[in-house]
Order: structure tokens, then sequence, then C-alpha cells
């Protein structure tokens, strides 16, 4: 017998033994269950996934997206934001001031007011608001209203809101998309309405972010994006690209396109840019160092707004959400380095907290 037969069938004397020892099938079961639960609670992590180019998937998804988005870093409108984006947004270039006066007689979030205008009429440019100074698809007994100046649309879109907000309590994003656009609507039926919470938190990003009831954060680290949404777990997981169970050594954090993407500590930015092989698969990717050299990475990006060398704060924007590397799809790869840039990566979720303001 020669040593290649040997092998094999002291093989299938040791397979044997541990089949037919109570002791042996204990171990080889711990050892299956150690392999099987984590691929498991990350494949059911990717349940929680949102697909913008398929709404009909997303109806269940929906339901667990939470409907507030980040407050302004200062709790205030960020004038630099907000003029930049009012200056391009068709009839509404001269009507930002005038849009935080309805608001605040009103008792309402001017950014929450402005991202639903800046929706419902496509950037201030849809028929309905150039023809019919309707600035928030608002609808009479007789369809689509007609104001006579866009000031009165403006004014009476003011009205509503408070209606909606301070007397119905529909105070966050989701609450009122449950209005603005309810899923399963029959006049809906390609469910166009799915992408009205998520595009609104968009605009509210683009504009530096709600001054009313919003989400702030506490403890050490933030969350990179609001609203967090899990579609696959730190852990052993069945790679999406290749197949294969391998460490997944981050989460991917829901997001589309050009959501912002924030800074999860204060800190320097250490590395900014598309690295080369093997790190090639992370695409661009942004890396922060913080104090006793824990370092966060954010992965992925359609976007890059922030340089080597660079101190950021908290809740600054350091880059867009994409699908850039690696990826299947627009999301965010986030990862926490402890002693070391890209080694000995540790669960985030540890690190992350929130709470929700009033």
């Amino acid at each position: 017998m020669n040593t290649k037969e040997t092998a094999k069938s002291l093989g299938h004397f040791l397979l044997l033994k541990i089949l037919f020892n109570p002791f042996g099938l204990i171990v080889l079961g711990s050892m299956l269950l150690v392999l099987i639960i984590p691929i498991l609670i990350s494949m059911n992590g990717k349940d929680k996934s949102f697909d913008l180019e398929n709404p009909d998937t997303n109806i269940n998804a929906l339901s667990s997206f939470a409907g507030g988005a980040y407050c302004a870093v200062d709790g205030e409108i960020n004038q630099g934001l907000w003029e930049g984006r009012m200056d391009t947004s068709g009839v509404f270039s001269t009507k930002g001031n005038l849009i935080i006066e309805i608001a605040t007689r009103q008792g309402i979030d001017p950014v929450l007011m402005a991202a639903i205008a800046l929706h419902e009429t496509t950037n201030g440019t849809s028929r309905a608001v150039v023809t019919k100074n309707n600035p928030g698809g608002l609808m009479g007994s007789n369809g689509l209203m007609t104001f006579s100046t866009l000031d009165e649309g403006l004014e009476a879109m003011g009205r509503t809101l408070h209606n909606r907000i301070i007397k119905d309590g529909l105070v966050t994003i989701e609450d009122l998309g449950s209005v603005y656009a309810p899923i399963g609507a029959e006049n809906d039926p390609a469910n166009l309405n799915t992408h009205w919470v998520p595009n609104i938190t968009t605009f509210v990003s683009s504009l530096g972010g709600l001054t009313m009831n919003c989400t702030v954060q506490s403890g050490d680290f933030v969350q990179p994006v609001p609203n967090v949404t899990i579609n696959s777990n730190y852990g052993l997981r069945i790679h999406p690209i290749t197949g294969k169970v391998r460490a997944h050594e981050g989460v991917d954090l829901a997001c589309s396109r050009p959501d912002s993407i924030y800074a999860a500590k204060d800190g320097v930015v250490v590395f900014a840019k598309f690295p080369d092989a093997p790190l090639h698969t992370y695409g661009n990717i942004v890396v922060i160092q913080h104090e006793n050299n824990v370092y966060s990475a954010y992965a992925h990006l359609s976007g890059i707004s922030v340089e080597v060398g660079q101190e950021v704060r908290q809740l600054e924007v350091i880059g867009q959400c994409g699908t850039t590397g690696g990826s299947t799809g627009d999301h965010l790869h986030f990862e926490i380095h402890v002693g070391s840039m890209f080694k000995n990566r540790v669960n985030p979720m540890t690190y992350l907290s929130k709470e929700t303001k009033e």
C-alpha cells in the first residue's frame, strides 16, 4: 500500500471513530454551528436592504426605514448650503428668505418645507409650480390647485404643513410620507411613492440637516448615515460577488447617491482616494484617525469631500454614498480599525449610538 492509500485509509478510520463516538459527534456539531450561525445572521441582515431601483421589493423594507434625518450641526440653518441650493432651484431661486419666514410663522422647520417643495417640483422646474404656482403638490376638489402667485402658493403650503405637523402630529419625514405619498395607494400603480421618504431625506442632507424633530448623536462615535439600516452585518457571510464564505470586516449601511456621508467622530483624515490593489475593492475610501489610534473607514463612496491632513468635526460631510470598487449597489461599507489603519478590524456597531431630539 502506497503513502496516498495509507493516508486515505487513516482518514476513513478517523471519520468512523468520530461518527460512532458520542463525544466526537458533539465536537463535530459544535464546529458546524460555529460556522453556520454567523452566516445565517449575516444573511438575515440583508433582509433589511432598501432597493431604490426595484420599488416593488421595498414595501416591507420601508416599514423599518426611520423617518427622521440628521439635525444641522448647530441646530441652525446652514446658510452656505441653503443659499447654494436655493440659488439653483428654478422658481425658488429668490424665495429662500420667504420660505424661512413662512415656516417660522407656522412653527415648522424651514429645511423640511424647502426639501418637500424641491422634491415635489423637481427642483423648482415642474409644470405645476411654473404654470400653477403650486409648490407642494397641493390638491383641491378639482385636482391640482392653482395660485395667482408663487408667494400665495408657498403660504398655502406652509399652512398645510402646519396642519399636518402641528395639529396632526406628523413630525417625522416618514409620518408625512404616509400622507403625501402613501405606499400602496391606488393612484400609484408603479409604487413610486416608495421614493418619497429617502428622497426627502436626501434633499434635507443637501440643505445641511433639519432644525426640528431630527436625530442627534450621543457617545463617542455617531452613525455615518442617518436612519441606519443594516444591509449586511459584521462577521462571516456569503460574499455577494464571489459566493464564497468569508469574513465581512465591517457593516454595510443603506444609502443611495448622492446621500451625504458624515464623519463618525472628530479626527484627522489620513487616507482619501481610490487605492491600488489589494485595497482597490474598497473603491473611493476615506479613513479618519481618532484619538487612541482608532480609525473609522468609509468605503465605496461616489465622491470624496475631504483631503489627507484635513481636520474634520463629528458629523462633517466627508463624501457621498456610492458603489465604487467591489460593490453590487449603492451603500456605505463602514469599518473601525484599532491600533493601526487597515488592521485589527472590529465590529463597528459597538462604537455607535444615537438618540432622537424632538
